[in-house]
């Protein structure tokens, strides 16, 4: 099988490119992948170029009715699987964020690493060579570093553009905004729990094992939780992680809290950055979405109970994390419903602290990121 792929991919890489955009994001149709396509569709990109979406489910994708835009299965067999390798030697622009695509070996295509984010969490080795890319995201020179060192190199191919689901947060979006009129409440806290990777894979993440793959995730915490909320007339929306087995995530049916999957969140859509845009507060842990979300200047918690299980366990790209964390630091149950009473209250410490990190880790400050990596690639309708 490996021989006749081989050859495949010797034969096709002698097609010339063609008019075709490929786009993948692991988390489907989502983050910065889908935020950039998104442009296009309005900047009439898709009239010059065929655009194919490599999904987990095409057939959830068949309403969207984008003119000349293909969803097709990520993995296949047979007759997919050759359509999968044709089209990755013969696009000429590849956007993704985690699966690399793009197959040819000449100059004459463009390999885009959006990336999933500015890694603070040590990931080094969990990338391919720097070499499968043409040219690689970053928001700052310094998440650059940060991106090139996560990468064992690549700092030549850093472009400082933004990310364009950033743009997002400062933008109406009818799914999202149709899912939170279902709810009334005077505050919105999203929670972004950390993917331990216990249950879910053979990756190791923490040093040890623990009962629970999202901290302070108890029966009795939650009930706790809500009654706090519902005294505050706060709402609290629990997004998990894209690879989250949920099966191993207790839901619970209460009156302030909503717990959103991915596929729910895909099914509905609801676009996590507008739904972070229409926040009033954000708590989450290592993640590097606070990092996006500093460009708002809203509160964050930082839910850290696994904190010294993780220094221990995979780490972090930076000698002292919590330098780089302009929030509250919330360690257990008491400080969790403490943060939510004081975003109730509009106390807020940490304003001065979170704009100056955000100016390093954020060079623009403005919703136009997809609009300057359209400019950057000269395609046709680019316009900032």
């Amino acid at each position: 099988m490996k021989l006749i792929m081989n050859f495949l991919l010797a034969l096709f890489r002698l097609f010339p490119v063609k008019n075709i955009m490929l786009f993948e994001s692991m988390s489907g149709f989502q983050d910065n992948s889908k935020a950039l396509f998104e442009e296009m569709i309005v900047q009439k990109i898709n009239e010059k170029y065929k655009m194919i979406w490599f999904v987990a489910d095409p057939d959830m994708m068949e309403n969207k009715g984008y003119p000349n835009v293909r969803f097709m299965k990520k993995t296949g067999v047979t007759r997919k699987s050759l359509r999968y390798l044709y089209y990755n030697c013969v696009a000429k622009y590849c956007f993704y964020t985690h699966e690399v695509l793009g197959y040819r070996t000449d100059d004459k295509q463009i390999r885009f690493f959006l990336t999933h984010g500015t890694p603070l969490k040590d990931s080094r080795g969990c990338f391919g060579p720097t070499e499968n890319h043409t040219y690689i995201l970053s928001t700052s020179d310094f998440a650059a570093e940060l991106r090139a060192t996560s990468l064992l190199g690549g700092t030549d191919k850093m472009q400082v553009l933004g990310f364009p689901r950033n743009d997002k947060m400062f933008r109406e979006d009818t799914g999202t905004k149709e899912f939170l009129a279902q709810y009334e409440y005077k505050k919105l806290i999203v929670w972004l729990p950390t993917f331990k990777h216990i249950h879910n894979s053979d990756r190791v993440d923490f040093a040890t094992d623990s009962d629970h793959d999202i901290s302070l995730m108890s029966p009795e915490f939650f009930k706790m939780l809500n009654e706090k909320l519902a005294m505050t007339d706060t709402l609290l929306i629990i997004k998990f992680h894209p690879n989250q087995d949920l099966r191993f995530v207790s839901f619970y049916d209460l009156s302030h809290i909503v717990t959103l999957s991915n596929q729910e969140m895909l099914q509905g859509g609801i676009d996590l950055y507008a739904l972070l845009g229409k926040s009033d507060a954000l708590i989450t842990d290592f993640s590097s979405v606070y990092f996006d979300y500093l460009l708002l200047n809203k509160p964050i918690g930082f839910e850290l109970g696994d904190m010294s299980n993780y220094r221990t366990g995979r780490g972090f790209l930076v000698d002292e994390p919590l330098d780089y964390m302009p929030g509250n630091k919330i360690h257990d149950e008491a400080l969790f419903l403490q943060f939510i009473d004081q975003t109730a209250r509009n106390e807020d410490n940490y304003v001065i602290e979170r704009a100056k990190l955000c100016v390093k880790m954020n060079h623009y400050h403005d919703n136009k990121s997809a609009k300057r990596i359209l400019e950057f690639l000269e395609l046709e309708g680019a316009n900032v």
